[in-house]
C-alpha cells in the first residue's frame, strides 16, 4: 500500500492537435487570409492611385499620357502675363489687448501684380505701405482674427490700403495681397 501511495499517477497522454492534417488546414487558412489581404490591398491601391493611360510610340516605346491642365482664363485686364509677387519683408508684427492680456500678431504678406512696373512702384513705396498696414492691423479684436472671415476681411482691407498708397503715389494698381503666414499668440 505504501508503494501505491508513492507512485505518481501517470501523466495523461499529450493531446493530438490534428497531426499533419491539422497543420495543413491551419496553413491553408493562413494562406487564404494572406491572399485575401493582398488582393484587397491591391484593389484599394488601384482605386487610390490609378495607372496613367499608355500609348505606343512609332519607335515601339510605351509612354504615359499625361493630361494637360486646363489653361487658366486670364483675369480681366490681364493679357496672360504671369503673376509677379513682392514679399513684404520683414513680417509685420503688431500687439493688441485681449481682456487685459497682451497679444501679438505676426503676418507675412506678399503683393501680387501682373505688371513689373506695379511691383517696382510697390518697392519704392514700401515704407509708406508698411506704415499704413501696421496702423491698419493694430487695435484689432482677437476673436475676429481667429475666424476665417475676420482674416479675409483684414486681407481685403490691406489690399485697399496698398491700392490707396499706390494711387496716391502715382504707382500702378496691384491685383491682390496674400497672407503667407499668420500667427497670433
Amino acid at each position: 500500500m505504501a508503494d501505491e501511495a508513492n507512485e505518481t499517477p501517470a501523466a495523461p497522454p499529450p493531446k493530438n492537435s490534428g497531426g499533419m492534417m491539422g497543420k495543413l488546414t491551419n496553413g491553408l487558412g493562413i494562406f487564404a487570409l494572406t491572399l485575401g489581404a493582398v488582393v484587397a490591398g491591391g484593389f484599394i491601391n488601384a482605386k487610390l492611385h490609378p495607372l496613367p493611360d499608355l500609348k505606343l510610340d512609332k519607335d515601339g516605346k510605351i509612354t504615359a499620357i499625361v493630361p494637360m491642365p486646363a489653361a487658366p482664363k486670364a483675369a480681366e485686364g490681364h493679357t496672360g502675363k504671369p503673376s509677379l509677387y513682392y514679399a513684404i519683408d520683414p513680417p509685420l508684427v503688431v500687439n493688441f489687448e485681449d481682456n487685459a492680456a497682451v497679444r501679438f500678431m505676426q503676418i507675412t504678406m506678399e503683393i501680387m501684380a501682373h505688371d513689373e512696373k506695379a511691383i517696382d512702384s510697390v518697392q519704392k513705396n514700401i515704407p509708406l505701405i508698411r506704415n499704413n498696414l501696421l496702423l491698419l492691423m493694430s487695435n484689432r479684436n482677437y476673436q475676429s482674427m481667429m475666424s476665417r472671415e475676420g482674416k479675409e476681411k483684414l486681407r481685403e482691407e490691406a489690399l485697399a490700403e496698398v491700392r490707396a498708397v499706390q494711387k496716391k503715389e502715382g504707382g500702378l494698381d496691384v491685383d491682390d495681397v496674400l497672407f503667407t503666414s499668420f500667427v497670433v499668440q
